[in-house]
């Protein structure tokens, strides 16, 4: 941190423009008054990006990107609005059928209404649905390996999709259309093309009143640029009416005012969400520091802190003294870690009182990740920079990827004066005007005779901002404007008649704002319920998505049916052709309702399992049909997981099959904790030797079952261990060698293994650099963010480490898989469990039918002390329904935590014990009383097998065919779907059990997920409520690998 210079007062500025709330302001402006210039520029322009976020993107789920083939895109503009088609193939490069992640960055407000998958029938449409419906019905579907796709929200104006299944070697093709709001009167039509790599045939144009405005042909290109295509004048309004419905752009009469910067506060953003365009970030903060040194004077104070999830001071002085020194601080901090912008904003509380400043300047996307995230709360926080000191509050957003609209909503969130959102794309020198111009807040918006407007008053108002006005009323009424209760002339010619999908889509989306609004302010559960459901139906009625609804893509018809999902939204779908907007008008379909199947219909192999076969009982697919009648094994099944992939190891140690792995020993004090000791391997199998090893016995054994896979005795003995009786435990006969862990294919490929043997050789700092160069190639990369965690842990840098795990948090911020794998590294960090439980409550909030969600966030809160929390937040996971046949064993696992958790409550709070044992009850769960042992794999993939194996110290072997130990302990279940949690109990006082115990995961079968990812709980009960604990976090990125979770040992 740099600090130089005293205070002094001069002029600049900052400002923000924002479109929705209240006050009570006066539409008359002052006259202009003449000044010095608050900001100079000697290199007007832009400052472009290197390397910008690609707009469209389809990646595998282990991060390998599908090349863009063939692209073509179709835009009509109508008035003020825009409607643009894309239609995109991807080519899968690998070897094996895998699973899709697809990207879109949106233009700031559009809205998505129509999703479609290319399959061998054709093209099917998607249908917006409610969210959780919508999960569930793509998930069970992956698992049943039919086609589908599922469209939702993510950050700010970016959408996401999962599309399964991509083949091997083969083409996948999407269509996706959205509608905008063209929001600057002289700004041409823009198609997002600039970041993306080399597109195989790319063919776009722009039409508007049925005549080509401009196109795009080329082959084999790399856009330099985005597609612009220059459009018809028009005057200061603009709009377009169908029937009772009418949306118009205008903009009001204003004069600029100016409003001087005598002091200044930056809040600059370093989150790994600015990787791709940190360095021109860095030059535009260097560049507004300069213009206001030369424009408003050298002396003019400034700060500068950056924040990510934490916040750090850079520079305190004046603006003529801000330079190379400050810049190479913020260079050398590199863009990472989850973006906590409460934190920000309270550290700048702080900030003011030590040193005052009456202006407050945010460089940011505006996506928070981390901590308090709602609009309410963080309006709040700003607000309460008043008692600070502070007046104003202004943004530059920055990044393809942004939330504006939160932005907007902080800069006018109760200072003295409002701010204004610039655009970081724009000319250094219109960037510099908007933020030294005063805004107008608190206009009422009217529209006469009208029915509904919106928005209601407009707030950070400038001179040159357009505004749109959406209002419904009668279809004879002239449309007459009020601003401010003064007149906005709106011509009749400037108001065109259109088709009513385009104006209706608009106005609906206006409406879904202004129940957004009316959700935030909800007071209680019910109401704000009450407000999601008027949301969902008018997301669903007009196809616009929601942040509650999804666009869910199924094979055929008839499967919406079997989901009772309607199709009735397939109405009114808009497509381009000829130069224009056309309807698809659909037929309602002739649909045969299946009959639901009654429990006598069932295969028997679906009765007793309720799921799909594994990839290692295959072979009784053939065997079912033939003696059912059934035509395979396609059981109900649950959320294909998010997926990525990552591994262990800490300072110095990981789980890889080459390495010594962590053991946990158990000594001295009564559970004072797990503490981790590194233990030497057990050496390799000895020589054969004439009396049978346990191997070979068990290998027979394992042999004589697969036989037994292809009848159905064997089908239900595999998949159902915990309704039939398991097979007796095998002893180790006297002389017999014992049972060796396997050695196994090595876990990791690629640059990751580069990574991990050096850090296996002492080279953590040469780890460090490889881990580095690999994140700045590909930003963004999962496998590179967790290496370099791993070389910082090797380093004992747990800020470094903290960042390089939080960064996950920060680009996967709607993955609750990745959130969840993210919060297990942190945990490992110290002082990282804050930032984890903040990410594992945000994953219950995600995905609540993922029981690993409410696993580890009850756990994290146990560990904070916070027993009472944690107890909640478990009990919700027992009372959680789960998908039919997805996670077997989960209901003894769940009601087994809580018990666990009770008794430490009652072990913290004694004289509430009879209280905590009904609450248990009541709950559901287990009263946990006596000593025990447990170790809880789980997994953040999806439709894919990780057995877990666990060796005693007497030769022992548990595994999914034999799940008891005869020295003690039970594997509860085989879960071959994907996510987990399996669970192995030994139910002993320490002094009774096989100590040392070994473990294993074996990657059986990745499926179309890719890298797998997840950790391994060590969790033991003393039988008196003090557990300790120790995480094991693990990666493995090869099929039939075996990773090494280590050891336990007295």
């Amino acid at each position: 941190m740099i600090r130089r210079g005293i205070f002094t007062r001069s002029a600049a500025c900052i400002q923000v423009l924002v479109l929705a709330f209240p006050g009570a302001a006066s539409f008359a402006q002052p006259a202009a008054v003449p000044g010095p210039p608050p900001f100079r520029f000697d290199r007007p322009g832009p400052i472009e990006a290197p390397k910008p976020e690609a707009p469209v993107s389809l990646t595998s789920s282990d991060g390998t990107g599908l090349k863009l083939s063939r692209m073509t895109a179709r835009a009509v503009v109508e008035g003020p609005l825009a409607f643009t088609e894309l239609q995109l193939a991807f080519e899968n490069p690998e070897d094996r059928v895998i699973e899709g992640r697809f990207r879109v960055v949106m233009p700031q407000g559009a809205s998505v209404s129509r999703f479609a998958m290319k399959n061998d029938s054709g093209w099917q449409e998607g249908e917006v649905v409610e969210r959780a419906k919508a999960r569930a019905a793509y998930e069970d579907f992956l698992h049943r390996r039919q086609d589908p796709a599922l469209l939702e929200m993510a950050a700010g104006n970016e959408f996401s999709a999962r599309v399964f299944p991509i083949p091997a070697r083969g083409v996948k093709e999407l269509i996706i259309s959205y509608s905008q709001e063209l929001g600057r009167a002289e700004a041409p039509y823009a198609l997002p093309l600039k970041g993306l790599p080399e597109v195989g045939s790319l063919d776009a144009a722009v039409s508007a009143g049925g005549e080509v405005l401009a196109e795009l042909k080329k082959t084999s290109y790399v856009p330099a640029r985005d597609f612009e295509a220059p459009l018809p004048a028009a005057g200061p309004s603009l709009g377009l009416r169908h029937g009772e419905l009418a949306v118009v752009r205008v903009r009001p009469v204003l004069k600029s005012q100016p409003e001087p910067v005598g002091s200044l506060l930056v809040l600059f953003d370093t989150s790994a969400s600015r990787a791709l365009g940190f360095e021109s970030q860095r030059r535009l903060l260097a560049a507004l520091i300069e213009g206001l040194a030369k424009g408003s004077g050298p002396g003019t104070p400034v700060t500068v802190a950056a924040f990510d999830q934490t916040v750090r001071l850079v520079y305190e002085g004046t603006a003529g003294g801000f330079g190379d020194e400050a810049m190479a601080s913020i260079r050398k901090d590199r863009a990472l870690g989850a973006s906590d912008l409460m934190r920000a904003v309270e550290w700048a509380a702080g900030a003011l009182k030590a040193r005052p400043a009456k202006r407050v300047l945010l460089i940011t996307d505006g996506v928070a990740t981390q901590g308090e995230t709602g609009p309410e709360e963080l309006a709040a926080a700003v607000k309460k920079l008043k008692a600070a000191g502070a007046e104003r509050m202004d943004a530059v957003a920055v990044g393809g990827i942004r939330d504006e609209d939160l932005l907007k909503r902080l800069v006018t969130a109760g200072l003295p004066k409002d701010g204004a959102v610039a655009d970081g794309k724009l000319p250094i020198e219109e960037i510099g005007a908007k933020l030294t111009e005063a805004t107008s807040s608190g206009l009422e918006v009217a529209v006469e005779g009208a029915s509904w407007v919106w928005p209601k008053t407009l707030q950070g108002l400038q001179a040159k901002d357009d505004v749109f006005v959406f209002a419904r009323l009668p279809g004879s009424k002239a449309f007459k404007l009020s601003i401010g209760r003064r007149v906005v002339h709106t011509p009749p010619e400037s108001i065109a008649k259109s088709q009513k999908p385009l104006v209706e889509r608009a106005w609906a989306k206006a409406m879904i704002a202004s129940l957004l609004r009316k959700h935030e302010s909800a007071d209680g559960s019910q109401a704000k319920a009450k407000v999601q459901d008027e949301i969902v139906d008018l997301s669903v009625k007009h196809r616009v998505v929601a942040p509650f609804t999804s666009l869910l893509v199924l094979e055929t018809a008839e499967d919406y049916v079997r989901y009772g999902i309607d199709r009735k939204a397939l109405a009114d779908i808009l497509t381009v052709a000829d130069h224009g907007i056309r309807i698809v008008q659909r037929p309602p379909e002739s649909i045969r309702v299946p009959e639901p199947q009654r429990p006598s219909e069932l295969s028997l192999f679906d009765r007793i399992a309720g799921n799909i076969l594994p990839a290692k009982s295959m072979p009784m697919a053939g065997a079912m049909a033939s003696l059912d009648g059934s035509a395979g094994m396609q059981g109900s099944a649950e959320p294909p997981a998010e997926s990525e992939a990552f591994q262990p190891g800490a300072a110095g140690a990981d789980y890889d099959t080459s390495m010594a792995a962590p053991d946990v020993s158990y000594g001295g004090g009564a559970m004072a904790g797990v503490s981790p000791m590194l233990m030497p391997r057990p050496s390799a199998a000895p020589e054969p030797s004439p009396v049978p090893s346990v191997a070979a016995m068990r290998g027979a054994e394992e042999a004589r079952a697969r036989e037994e896979m292809g009848s159905r005795q064997g089908a239900m003995a595999r998949r159902m261990p915990s309704r039939l009786p398991p097979d007796s435990p095998h002893p180790v006969p006297p002389g017999v060698s014992a049972e060796q862990p396997q050695k196994g294919t090595p876990p990791y490929t690629g640059k990751f293994k580069d990574v991990m043997e050096l850090i296996r050789s002492g080279q953590a700092q040469k780890a460090l650099t490889t881990a580095r160069s690999w994140l700045e190639e590909t930003p963004g990369d999962v496998m590179a963010l967790v290496a370099m965690g791993e070389a910082c842990e090797a380093l004992s840098d747990w800020t470094c480490a903290s960042r390089a795990y939080g960064s996950i948090i920060d680009l996967y911020a709607s993955r609750a898989d990745l959130r969840r794998y993210a919060g297990a590294r942190l945990e490992r960090v110290r002082g990282g469990l804050d930032l984890a439980v903040d990410s594992y409550a945000k994953a219950v909030d995600n995905r609540p039918d993922h029981p690993s969600s409410h696993r580890l966030y009850a756990f994290g809160l146990l560990k904070q002390g916070r027993h009472r929390q944690a107890f909640e937040a478990m009990a919700k996971g027992v009372a959680q329904r789960y998908p039919a046949g997805r996670f077997r064993g989960v209901e003894r696992i769940l009601a087994e935590d809580l018990g666990l958790i009770a008794a430490a409550w009652i072990k913290a709070e004694p004289g509430r014990k009879t209280e905590i044992l009904q609450q248990l009850t009541a709950a559901g769960g287990v009263q946990e009383k006596e000593p025990s042992l447990r170790f809880v794999l789980n997994w953040e993939t999806d439709a894919n097998d990780v057995d877990f194996h666990i060796y005693d110290g007497k030769g022992g072997h548990a595994y999914y065919s034999q799940p008891l130990l005869s020295s003690g302990g039970e594997l509860y279940a085989d879960v071959t779907t994907g996510y987990g949690p399996e669970c192995f109990t030994i139910r002993k006082p320490r002094s009774g059990r096989a100590f040392p115990y070994t473990l294993q995961a074996h990657y059986y079968s990745r499926g179309p997920m890719g890298y797998g990812m997840g950790k391994l709980s060590v969790i033991e009960h003393d039988g008196n409520g003090t557990l300790g604990f120790e995480e094991r976090p693990f990666v493995v990125m090869v099929d039939s690998a075996f990773v090494d979770l280590g050891g336990v040992k007295r």
